[in-house]
């Protein structure tokens, strides 16, 4: 299975979980239109700022401020990044053509396409709530640099 993979740094740990800072990837350079600090379950597709956050499996143990290796299957980043934005593409203009087909009327096809990315939003917005509720689809897969040696190197030169 071929997965996504980047560096976070952990943020909070809880039991088999942790909540992970990753610089924003390229994925989400598109979507400028929220404002979730990257926390949605659209992969932090939201995000808008210079890192988002997510949740992550925590199998390996990893500790607050730690340097980790996050994976994500491809195949849920590609089903993330359809649903924000191929689906609304889909939906709004299926609906415009074919109430311009049926009816003539422009009007009545731009309120349908108004209405299909209306449902677009809320398939997102379901789908967002029901992976919230599943084990985080994001999981740290080893630990690059452990936060006390971290913390042990910033002392040795004097840093910390």
């Amino acid at each position: 299975m071929i997965k996504t993979e980047q560096f976070a740094r952990v943020i909070d740990t809880d039991g088999v979980s942790a909540t992970v800072e990753a610089a924003r990837s390229t994925m989400c350079e598109g979507c400028t239109g929220r404002d979730c600090g990257g926390e949605c379950t659209v992969g932090g597709l939201f995000s808008h700022g210079e890192s988002m956050r997510t949740r992550a499996d925590n199998l390996i143990g990893a500790k607050t401020g730690d340097l980790v290796e996050i994976s994500t299957p491809t195949g849920t980043v590609l089903l993330h990044a359809f649903l924000v934005f191929i689906l609304p593409l889909i939906l709004a203009l299926g609906s415009y053509y074919l109430v311009v087909s049926l009816s003539g009327s422009v009007t009545a096809a731009l309120i349908s396409a108004g209405a299909g990315l209306a449902v677009s939003l809320a398939v997102v917005l379901i789908a967002e709530r029901a992976a919230k509720k599943r084990r985080p689809e994001v999981a740290i897969v080893r630990i690059v640099r452990d936060a006390e040696d971290e913390r042990q190197k910033d002392s040795e030169r004097g840093d910390g």
